[in-house]
């Protein structure tokens, strides 16, 4: 053998036995004992989760990415809305000194009547009954992120948690209206409750956590956007944001506000306006000017939050009239000391009584 030949069939048989030894030291071989059988099956189990786990975040993110796109669809059927008459604008000194334009809304009373905005949206989902936009917390175009067809399902407020506007199954679900008071022709609830979930992937309401950087934040965002289908042109000011509660901690708690129950001011039992508002203004993180009773029309915003289980995210918002001067309100935003804050009990037992701001 020449060789040239020998060092070939050398690095050959060199080759084969270093795969040799990388296949016995990770796989289960004859003769070895059972702590080395017990390791290298926990290694080929590991491998295995480890590659279970690289193609479910494939195809999250490939959900994610076909999400996105749908919710750009979505926003894409924006109505348009007549312009209004007139419309004023203040100044708003950000905290870094920057001045912001906020529009003040121009109020106008019509008859309730099914809006022609809403006809395309209720041809594609009968069950739509408004649209939202929050102009506060913009995309990388600039565009709302929080621009979306509002639902009300007839009798679930489960339904809308995990189906889109389209009736398709969907993790990130709809924005959609408590359901208990239908918005009809004939009326609507005083204070409606809107839900959303709060999506990694920055959609739905996730954009709302935001509004927890506090007073200068609200400051230059005053206003929501929001219109049942009878409706045009309408906007609510900021009153009010805290940390609320879900059933969970209900009955182990010291009697937490269970904000989303407030629906109806006529009653003048537990759930009265007096109550809501007594509420209201012990739970805020901020104070403000805003002048508000029980013939106003509310809007309470409701997404996740994660300072601990199973608490919620809340804004409150007022619908703006005549009587409201824009600019007196915009100036008055405060953020209240902690002590001027009420926190319940299951808050404060893991957090103390102070606020914690998580997602921000």
């Amino acid at each position: 053998m020449s060789m040239a030949n020998e060092i070939n069939t050398t690095k050959v048989k060199e080759k084969s036995n270093f795969f040799l030894r990388a296949l016995k030291y990770f796989v289960p071989w004859k003769g070895d004992g059972a702590s080395e059988v017990f390791r290298k099956i926990m290694f080929v189990a590991s491998v295995a989760v480890f590659a279970v786990s690289l193609d479910s975040l494939a195809d999250y993110l490939r959900a994610d990415e076909q999400e996105l796109s749908y919710f750009e669809e979505i926003k894409s059927l924006e109505p348009v809305f007549e312009e209004p008459e007139s419309t004023d604008t203040i100044d708003t000194t950000a905290n870094e000194g920057t001045v912001t334009k906020v529009e003040n809304p121009v109020i106008k009373v019509e008859p309730r009547e099914l809006q022609e905005w809403a006809l395309p949206l209720l041809e594609r989902n009968e069950d739509v009954v408004g649209w939202l936009k929050i102009n506060a917390v913009k995309d990388a175009n600039g565009e709302p992120i929080i621009n979306y067809p509002v639902l009300q399902h007839d009798s679930s407020n489960d339904y809308y948690l995990h189906h889109n506007i389209d009736g398709a199954q969907t993790e990130s679900g709809s924005i959609f209206a408590d359901c208990v008071v239908p918005i009809t022709l004939e009326g609507q609830a005083d204070n409606i409750t809107l839900y959303g979930h709060n999506m990694l992937a920055g959609t739905q309401f996730a954009g709302l956590i935001q509004f927890k950087k506090g007073a200068d934040f609200i400051r230059e965002n005053p206003i929501i956007e929001f219109n049942t289908i009878y409706e045009k042109n309408q906007k609510y000011v900021i009153m009010a944001t805290f940390c609320g509660i879900d059933n969970e901690y209900q009955d182990g708690g010291d009697g937490a506000f269970d904000y989303w129950n407030y629906r109806d001011f006529a009653d003048s039992g537990h759930y009265s306006f007096e109550t809501w508002k007594s509420n209201i203004e012990k739970y805020s993180w901020i104070s403000n000017s805003v002048d508000f009773n029980e013939d106003d029309d509310f809007l309470t915003l409701s997404t996740c939050s994660y300072e601990l289980g199973a608490v919620r995210w809340v804004i409150v918002a007022k619908k703006m009239t005549a009587k409201d001067s824009l600019d007196e309100i915009v100036e008055s935003y405060k953020d209240k000391d902690d002590k001027d804050i009420y926190f319940f009990k299951a808050w404060r037992d893991v957090n103390g009584n102070k606020k914690v701001i998580v997602g921000v």
